[in-house]
């Protein structure tokens, strides 16, 4: 993300830069933020690095590399990393403890217990979202390096543990007490940022709500890339949420505006067909409908969250959700009374969404709502992750016993750790990659410092100011989008390949050793993560298409019935992580497999619904629902005799109707049957065409 353009205009930036030179920008010119972070994270790291000095560790550059690992640009993912680095931490020590007691001098025992260690954290990371993930990752990682390093000397394992905790303590302590010093206004800055990105979904839902309206081409495929830029707020929602506070409920709030938001995208996914049907006809009504709803998207794309502006266009809504609904009661034909009905739902999930808007800026008194936002779970992910990183430290420990590597050890530790941090990503190629370039340009850094700077340096002073500068170009490097995953690498290794002591100083050949097994362990994770099950967005639209379809033959008759927000939730995770790995590769090819995991969506929450209306009460109609939900389980919804099936039930709830015009709930039902029908039937015909 730039950050320059929310900031003061900065004339130096302006400048036309010389050919070749504009990648130098965000160290010849950055911006005030990236100075800010790069100020206080290298005085934190210096800070911490003394310490570690006086006290006398036996390996004081893990401080330093703490802090770096902890230091984020927002001040709330900062403080999550550092709390969950901490867990993990104490997990991983623990861990290592245990497995050097259950194996020492056995290596052929000792490295698959290790590395089936890591696979299960990886494994269990996956199902997790930010920093929670992190820390089983990093529960792995840390007990691969423990027990390296204790493996010459298992009697000392538990200091080595101890130690290893006592730096990462250090190293958050450091980086908290300098964020608190740099920060100011924490939780008025966090509700600003919070209150922007749901304004920015609700201009975003305006124009998506127009093109519906519309009937425009790419409609879905806009929808696709509007589920990518929500499930992006939604993991970013939980940072300004613990700058505000855990009192405050302000996060749950805009969680709750992202699904309702969701749900009425979706309803108007499986509406498509039949409101364009219904807007052409000659119909006075549904001409000034069309009129009211572009008129509303006006109002979506310019609102503002705050109380005058929020009430007018809450009024608004609420106006268009009365008139909707005695258009559906009074409607001239079928069609009509359907489409109204659907729109009345939509602008009643609006109205939701709006009303937790409004809690995000205005807290409700004693307020206690509490929102959990579903997700995708993927056990194959979660499978090929464990294995990758299981592999990687069998590969290593091979390459260790074959060649009796003085820095083998090193080389399994660092290897562990790359594999760890990247695990669990969703495409591991593209960040490793930029993490590789980080491991060279440290070990360039290193070079420079070991060799030829330290060694003329009598005090502490001398190397802060020394260090502060190459500390610094990395936190600026960090902040920059393009440098941000090499910074990560530089950050984390340039410390460690210095082994900065009280009594010592690192020779040519420990540090060519040094750099070297640390820049071919991180090759050594590139070539894992390209080799062993490399990640194909293909191959995943494939899988995620096969089991929404299954998944849709469940909602019909499952016992416990989800809710419409955790189906919601689980669709556009799913959509949001196609739409990304497309744009990371390029892919021009997966829009038809966006739109049809977003007509798959629309199909189930169209089931759920129907399910819903079908408890209300027992009678005629509840008995044909019931008799086609068992019938899709059999023949499958997304199947021609799955439409011909709900076509019949359609037309049998339409008799109904016709003796009880205005009826609202078979006007509902008819509604979930329209939007399973059209969709599916578009599904059939876009697979039939090859779409994938």
């Amino acid at each position: 993300m730039d950050l320059s353009r929310f900031l003061m205009p900065n004339p130096v930036a302006r400048l036309r830069w010389p050919l070749g030179m504009d990648w130098l920008r965000w160290l010849l010119c950055p911006t005030p933020q990236a100075v800010g972070f790069a100020l206080r994270n290298t005085a934190a790291s210096l800070i911490a690095l003394a310490i570690a000095l006086w006290m006398e560790l036996d390996s004081p550059q893990w401080a330093v590399a703490t802090v770096w690992s902890v230091a984020q640009v927002r001040r709330g993912e900062s403080m999550s990393k550092a709390r969950w680095r901490i867990v993990g931490t104490l997990v991983g020590a623990v861990a290592a403890v245990v497995f050097i007691g259950a194996f020492p001098q056995q290596s052929w025992l000792f490295f698959p217990a290790v590395a089936t260690w890591i696979g299960l954290c990886s494994f269990l990371a996956t199902f997790c979202l930010n920093f929670r993930s992190y820390a089983f990752v990093l529960s792995g990682y840390t007990c691969s390096i423990i027990a390296v390093a204790a493996a010459s000397e298992p009697d000392n394992v538990f200091f080595i543990a101890m130690s290893r905790a006592s730096y990462i303590v250090l190293g958050v302590v450091c980086e908290a007490a300098m964020g608190v010093l740099f920060t100011f206004n924490l939780a008025t800055r966090a509700q600003a940022t919070m209150v922007g990105q749901v304004e920015t979904v609700l201009h975003r839902l305006g124009g998506l709500l127009r093109e519906i309206v519309l009937h425009e081409r790419d409609t879905l495929v806009h929808a696709g890339e509007f589920s990518g830029m929500l499930i992006s707020v939604h993991q970013g929602l939980e940072f300004p949420a613990i700058e505000m506070g855990r009192q405050v409920h302000a996060g749950d709030h805009a969680r709750a505006v992202l699904a309702e938001v969701s749900i009425l995208v979706t309803r108007l996914v499986g509406l498509s067909g039949g409101a364009e049907r219904a807007m052409l006809a000659d119909d006075a009504a549904l001409a000034d409908t069309r009129g009211q709803l572009l008129h509303l998207c006006d109002r979506l794309a310019t609102c503002r969250l705050e109380a005058g502006a929020l009430d007018e266009l809450y009024e608004q809504v609420t106006h268009l959700r009365v008139l909707f609904e005695q258009r559906a009661a009074r409607g001239a034909h079928e069609m009509a009374r359907v489409t109204h009905g659907v729109l009345a739902a939509t602008m009643d999930d609006l109205q939701t969404a709006l009303d937790h808007a409004y809690a995000i800026f205005s807290p409700p008194p004693h307020d206690r709502f509490r929102f959990h936002l579903g997700g995708h779970r993927d056990i194959r992910l979660a499978f090929h992750n464990g294995l990758r990183g299981a592999a990687a430290i069998m590969l290593a420990a091979l390459v260790y016993e074959c060649t009796a590597w003085p820095g083998g050890m090193g080389f399994i530790a660092i290897t562990t750790l790359v594999c760890g941090l990247f695990a669990t990503r969703e495409n591991p190629v593209v960040a490793t990659t930029r993490f590789l370039s980080g491991a060279v340009w440290s070990a360039v850094a290193a070079g420079c410092l070991s060799l030829w700077l330290i060694p003329y340096l009598s005090d502490y002073e001398e190397l802060a100011f020394v260090l502060g500068i190459f500390l610094f170009v990395g936190g600026l490097a960090k902040c920059n989008r393009g440098t941000a995953g090499a910074a990560a690498a530089y950050g984390l290794l340039m410390p460690n390949l210095l082994m900065t002591g009280n009594q010592s100083r690192v020779d040519e050949i420990a540090f060519l050793n040094n750099a070297l097994h640390t820049v071919l362990a991180v090759g050594l994770s590139v070539l894992v993560f390209r080799l062993v099950l490399p990640f194909r967005a293909r191959a995943e639209r494939l899988r995620f298409g096969a089991h929404m379809r299954g998944e849709l033959r469940r909602l019909c008759l499952v016992p416990l019935l989800p809710s419409p927000q955790w189906w919601i939730g689980t669709s556009v995770d799913r959509i949001g992580r196609m739409v990304r790995h497309a744009a990371q590769a390029g892919d021009h090819t997966a829009g038809g497999g966006i739109r049809l995991m977003l007509m798959f969506s629309s199909v189930g929450l169209n089931i759920l619904l129907l399910r819903a209306l079908k408890r209300q009460r027992r009678d005629a109609a509840t008995d044909i629902i019931t008799t086609l939900l068992r019938a899709l389980v059999r023949y499958r919804p997304i199947s021609p005799r799955g439409v011909a099936l709900v076509r019949a039930a359609r037309r049998r709830l339409a008799r109904l109707e016709k003796a009880d015009p205005g009826n609202g709930r078979l006007l509902e039902v008819l509604a979930c049957l329209d939007g399973i029908a059209r969709t599916a039937t578009a599904c059939l015909s876009a697979m039939e065409a090859g779409v994938e």
